[in-house]
Formats: structure tokens, sequence, C-alpha cells
């Protein structure tokens, strides 16, 4: 993955990052709130927003995005890393969860946004941290 994940995460129990589809994708950024809203600090779980495109684009999600860290994917460099390709004009979107060891643990990606956060499954699978 092109994103340090390690740099990310710090010394929490773990990461959760959410790759949207579009810096102005209104469903993606009702999701970045959503994610804010958890309460990941309080959990001792870092919580970064990756954007695909560059600075420009990172500088637009980082005003609703609360106490997560925003940052770019280079285009769709660190999307496609981890799986998250296009298909014709819409690139997909997901939720990861990494332990404090660096292992995946939980994964939910869509071709529509509307698939690829959901707030009660994440909240479980932190739980299980």
């Amino acid at each position: 993955m092109s994103i340090d994940i390690d740099g990310l995460r710090g010394d929490g129990k773990g990461l959760v990052l959410y790759f949207i589809r579009a810096a102005n994708c209104p469903v993606c950024l009702r999701h970045v709130k959503s994610l804010d809203n958890l309460g990941l600090a309080t959990r001792g779980v870092a919580g970064a927003v990756v954007v695909p495109g560059g600075p420009a684009e990172a500088a637009k999600v980082r005003r609703i995005a609360g106490g997560l860290t925003v940052v770019s994917s280079d285009g769709v460099v660190a999307h496609r890393s981890v799986g998250l390709n296009r298909t014709l004009v819409m690139q997909h979107s997901g939720t990861l969860l990494f332990d404090a060891n660096g292992r995946e643990t939980y994964r939910l990606t869509a071709t529509m946004p509307m698939g690829s956060f959901d707030a009660p499954a994440l909240e479980a699978a932190l739980d299980r941290l």
C-alpha cells in the first residue's frame, strides 16, 4: 500500500481507514462525519480518510473530517493497492480496520458508496480488537 499504515496507526489498538469515492461525493462525506462521531480516540483507535486525488481534494474533505486524519491517495494508487478499483467511472470505496499488529480485521467495500460504510458493523469489529 502506498500509505504508511504504521505512521497513521500510532501506538493505539488499531486503525480505521475509510477510502472515499471522491471529495465531492455527498454519501462519502456523510460517512466521514459518521466515522468521526464513533469516538475512535476514546477506543484507542486511530482513524483516517483516504481521498483519491491530490492535496486539493484532501483539503476539501479535511474541512468536515473533525478529528480524523485525511490523506491523499496520489490519484488512486492507495485505493488500488487495497483492491478498490474503478468500474467505468465509479471509484470503489471501502472501510478497512487494522489491529495493532497491522493485520486487517474488517473490510467492507462496494462499488456504490452507500454500501461501503456500516457504523454498527464497524463498531462490532472495534469491540473485538
